[in-house]
């Protein structure tokens, strides 16, 4: 979107909330900035499709307070989802796509033995200093099975193996 303020191809952004299109107080009031500065406007729907006229003293204190509290409810958002996570991951609840490594019955992980074992293998190989692509490309040549029931197995998949906390928990 950048680039078509900058070719003056954009004379308004229609947003839900302000916190559909930031990440947080700083890049909105940046960014606000950079549109003023451009003669574009933001349209805000949950203002009622209202013009936030940013240029004005009243108007950035405006978007300054929605901002602040637009970064404040994702956080909130990112602190509940994380602690839902974790207390799934400490009670072998179902929480996504089923891990490597476990099976689903019902809303609870099952530890899947031969794919525990494979984790356990890949652990042991990066203890012995092998890389993420080196036990890839391992698991690729034995034609071990992914979780999909691939044969290719990719670095960062290993890593998300490799990085995720539920093996500390089963065994």
């Amino acid at each position: 979107m950048t680039s078509l303020v900058a070719w003056k191809k954009v004379e308004h952004v229609v947003a839900l909330k302000l916190d559909r299109i930031f990440r947080d107080a700083e890049d909105a009031l940046r960014q606000t900035k950079a549109w003023d500065r451009a003669g574009v406007a933001l349209h805000l729907v949950d203002m009622g499709g209202q013009t936030l006229n940013t240029a004005s003293a009243m108007g950035r204190f405006f978007l300054n307070m929605m901002a602040g509290f637009a970064e404040l409810e994702r956080n909130l958002i990112a602190e509940r989802t994380a602690a839902a996570l974790a207390h799934k991951k400490a009670h072998l609840q179902a929480y996504g796509p089923t891990p490597f490594g476990y099976d689903r019955d019902g809303k609870a992980l099952v530890v899947n033995r031969a794919e525990w074992q494979i984790q356990e293998q890949m652990r042991a190989w990066r203890t012995d200093g092998w890389t993420l692509r080196q036990i890839a490309d391992e698991l690729t040549q034995r034609a071990t099975p992914t979780k999909a029931g691939g044969r290719r197995w990719y670095a960062s998949t290993v890593r998300h193996i490799l990085r995720n906390d539920l093996y500390d928990r089963a065994a």
